[in-house]
């Protein structure tokens, strides 16, 4: 009789334990679910990172070492969360023309990424400019493109093409660079390029780029 009287007892408190034991799990793995969101950063953003900062890991949070922000047609600068940065970033790699630019801070420094648009011959190009936001110096700069012709317009994303600008200082009032084919139409129109071989609608669409859409950032570099 008391041995059945102790399993009475001891069945429902065995249930009980296991229905509260599966009940918790699902919160353990949304938890686990969460941090991992939180961790992964999204393949954009960890290219622009490992870009303006050399020693970038996979593991650091994008929140704790830049700030975003975007400055509309209109010049407004306004600070936005990551997901619009993100957003903003990927429009520019698009043919259609974007009515707000991207702006990612690097925190504790004068650094700046500058996201820009353009056209070259084969469809969208765009840049990705590390400005001191001091000195208006480019300290950094890469280019990319959509469609540009193998051997010819994707040079645009060699390291020798590149090079020639970075360490010019931006000119928000004038344009800032001129193709050396052009020099004798305006001798102190803009830091002078050489353009890539064979493929000027290319050379002419980089240069564009350049001075019309750092431009854009005139209100944020120079603010009144």
């Amino acid at each position: 009789m008391k041995i059945k009287i102790l399993v009475l007892i001891l069945v429902p408190m065995i249930w009980n334990c296991k229905e509260n034991s599966d009940t918790a799990k699902p919160k353990v793995e949304v938890s686990k679910q969460e941090t991992l969101a939180v961790a992964e950063l999204p393949t954009s953003i960890k290219e622009l990172a490992k870009f303006a900062v050399p020693t970038f890991s996979d593991a650091a949070n994008s929140d704790e070492w830049m700030i975003f922000k975007e400055i509309d047609a209109n010049g407004t600068v306004t600070s936005i969360n990551r997901q619009r940065a993100i957003d903003l970033y990927k429009a520019i790699t698009k043919p259609q023309q974007v009515s707000a630019m991207p702006i990612f801070e690097i925190k504790n420094t004068d650094m700046v990424i500058l996201p820009i648009q353009g056209k070259g011959f084969g469809g969208a190009i765009w840049a990705n400019v590390v400005v001191d936001r001091k000195t208006l110096e480019i300290k950094k700069i890469t280019f990319e493109h959509k469609a540009e012709s193998e051997g010819y317009g994707a040079a645009l994303t060699q390291s020798t093409f590149e090079n020639q600008f970075v360490g010019a200082k931006i000119n928000l009032d004038e344009n800032s660079f001129i193709l050396k084919k052009n020099m004798e139409q305006r001798l102190d129109d803009g830091m002078v390029v050489d353009g890539i071989s064979g493929a000027t609608m290319t050379s002419d669409g980089v240069i564009e780029m350049m001075n019309l859409g750092l431009k854009k950032y005139k209100e944020y570099l120079m603010p009144k």
